[in-house]
């Protein structure tokens, strides 16, 4: 506090000096005086301006055309124009004949009328905006939404995207959020998301997809973020072992370093009698995390982030080994399976309430890629990268045929991968990476192992195809790792009246199929399904349990895979 004053009076105490050298006349008053020291600071900045950065805003609307092609609607009254000779003009963002106040308005309807098409919106300006691809207007062009600054409240956030997303649209906009790699910026689109996926703007089909062009991957605020939160500063301060090896490894001074600066910003507090860190009471809230962390250095910053991601995959993978990942809504159908009804068993209860209906549907999902089908495919490639591939090591006796074609919509180089048991996969990957493992070859060479693999995978585990056996087959268990044909049983309907029983005998499941688990489908034939997923070896107990003072039926559908319940 006392601080400021010196710095201040310091600062200007040559402009105040009565000495010969004081650029102050005799008789000048205060107002003069500051006026002279005002003009000394311009003529300091003007002399500085080759070395500053320009205003960002200007810069863009200057690489974005010029006022005359990019609609701007922000609070600001002026701009700095760049001129065709290549200086630079401040002027008036008010024209003649249109007052400041009507300006934005007037910019909107320039934008809407297909007379610019570029549009610069600030937060300050976008109450009652609406710039959405409107089939009343001229332009119903695709809006592209890019966000360049995540606002810190999520429901601000909500809304901004708003402005391009309305009712009456030609066509829904697409929405680019620029993050940076600064860790602590992962707190704002931290935020957004959590929000978004409140709103249910997030499904599980996104959330799965590893190629993450949604903001879900930036959701950490959850169980498990907060588990290895938990874990990361336990693991700081040492009271537990860390669960992953810190960045530069086990022998690296990352403990020592990130202890010292999360004291720094509150994270920790320092015993100065036992001389090391002891954990603040809010230490597992992500949110105080994020925010903290910003106050760190950015490499000390990045790393720390790091850590942690690190620490919550690894809890993250340890939950879907153990089989109790929380895997919201399963979709399934969403990634181009074909699903079929085979067969549905129905049971009518009497209630004091009156009758309720459940349903058990058994569905299968085949997600396999004939050869057929490939070759198609095959036939509209468009580069040479594209095309077949083998691996260049043999498992078993038999080579991994795979279909690469280049991904549409992502940045340049990276490329999707078909296989012959599973179709096409969620992760992304460079060319690069795919000639380390495969090698190109022509569809002739590639059909012997993509119809062998294709046909085995119907019934044969990727264990037993690529090692010859399976440990679960050996102990007389069902595996289907690997398999193009899956079948799942769904219980719909009125579930929560029969959920005592249903309880009773999910309680009695163990392994990867024991946590309670939501499925939504889409068959071929358009039907929906919502409902509970049933284990296999469940599926005999429940049909007797439900069956009890109840009216049952089946039907069957017509499908070669067919098969009673």
């Amino acid at each position: 506090m006392t601080s400021q004053p010196s710095t201040k009076s310091t600062s200007i105490a040559p402009l105040l000096s009565t000495s010969s050298s004081s650029p102050f006349l005799p008789g000048m008053d205060a107002i003069e005086k500051a006026q002279l020291m005002k003009q000394e600071l311009l003529d300091e900045l003007e002399e500085m301006s080759t070395e500053l950065p320009p205003n960002t805003l200007d810069e863009l609307i200057d690489s974005l055309g010029g006022p005359e092609n990019v609609a701007e609607m922000t609070g600001r009254k002026g701009r700095v124009v760049s001129k065709e000779d290549g200086n630079v003009q401040y002027e008036a963002r008010s024209e003649s004949d249109i007052p400041l106040e009507i300006l934005n308005l007037t910019e909107k309807k320039r934008f809407m009328d297909a007379k610019k098409f570029v549009a610069v919106i600030s937060e300050a300006a976008s109450s009652g905006i609406s710039l959405q691809a409107d089939r009343r207007v001229k332009n119903q062009r695709r809006r592209v939404h890019i966000t360049l600054e995540l606002p810190w409240s999520a429901d601000r956030a909500v809304q901004q995207f708003g402005r391009t997303h309305r009712s009456n649209q030609v066509t829904a906009p697409e929405y680019l959020f620029l993050i940076s790699e600064l860790a602590g910026e992962h707190r704002f689109a931290s935020i957004v998301a959590k929000r978004l996926e409140s709103l249910g703007a997030l499904t599980h089909g996104d959330r799965r997809a590893v190629e993450t062009r949604d903001l879900s991957r930036f959701n950490i605020d959850n169980k498990y973020g907060r588990t290895a939160l938990e874990t990361t500063m336990k693991s700081i301060v040492g009271l537990d072992r860390p669960l992953v090896i810190p960045p530069g490894g086990a022998n690296s001074s990352f403990f020592k370093d990130i202890q010292q600066a999360l004291i720094g910003v509150g994270m920790l507090i320092k015993d100065e009698q036992l001389e090391n860190a002891s954990l603040d009471k809010d230490y597992t809230s992500i949110s105080k995390f994020l925010n903290r962390i910003l106050g760190i250095q950015v490499d000390l910053q990045n790393k720390l982030f790091q850590y942690f991601m690190d620490t919550l995959n690894h809890i993250i993978n340890n939950a879907k080994k153990d089989g109790v990942w929380d895997m919201g809504i399963l979709d399934l159908g969403s990634e181009g399976e074909n699903v079929k009804k085979l067969e549905a068993r129905t049971f009518i209860g009497s209630f004091s309430t009156g009758t309720a209906t459940t349903e058990l549907n058994k569905v299968s999902s085949e997600r396999g890629l004939p050869f057929e089908t490939v070759s198609t495919m095959w036939q509209e490639l468009r580069t040479v990268e594209e095309g077949f591939f083998l691996s260049n090591q043999m498992r078993n006796g038999k080579r991994m045929a795979i279909f690469v074609k280049a991904a549409k919509g992502v940045k340049k180089n990276l490329y999707q991968i078909f296989r012959p048991n599973t179709g096409l996969q969620g992760k992304l990957e460079s060319m690069q990476e795919i000639k380390k493992k495969y090698q190109k070859v022509l569809p002739k060479a590639a059909e012997k192992d993509w119809k062998l693999q294709y046909n085995s995978s119907a019934s044969q585990c990727s264990h037993a195809y690529w090692r010859g056996n399976c440990k679960r087959y050996m102990v007389y268990q069902s595996c289907e790792v690997g398999l193009r044909r899956r079948t799942y049983y769904i219980l719909s309907g009125s579930v929560l009246s029969v959920w005592s029983k249903v309880e009773d005998i999910l309680a009695t499941a163990t392994g990867p199929h024991s946590k309670m688990q939501i499925l939504r489908l889409k068959t071929d034939d358009g039907a929906k399904l919502v409902g509970c997923l049933i284990p296999k070896n469940c599926v005999p107990a429940l049909i007797a349990k439900l069956s009890v003072g109840a009216t049952t039926y089946s039907k069957q559908f017509n499908s070669a895979d067919s098969a009673v319940l």
